[in-house]
C-alpha cells in the first residue's frame, strides 16, 4: 500500500513538473535537478517520461 500511494505521488510529480515547463515557468535544467530528487526522495528505480 505504501509502495502505490509513494509510485502515485511520484507520477504526480512527474506531471507537474511536465506542466511547469510546458508553461515555461522552469528551465529544462531546473526540470532535470528536480526529477532527480524525486526520483531519490520516492525511491524510483526506473523512470519511463
Amino acid at each position: 500500500m505504501n509502495t502505490d500511494i509513494s509510485n502515485s505521488a511520484f507520477v504526480y510529480c512527474v506531471n507537474m513538473l511536465r506542466l511547469l515547463l510546458k508553461m515555461q515557468l522552469i528551465t529544462a535544467e531546473e526540470h532535470e535537478r528536480i526529477l532527480q530528487i524525486s526520483t531519490a526522495h520516492y525511491g524510483t528505480e526506473k523512470i519511463y517520461v
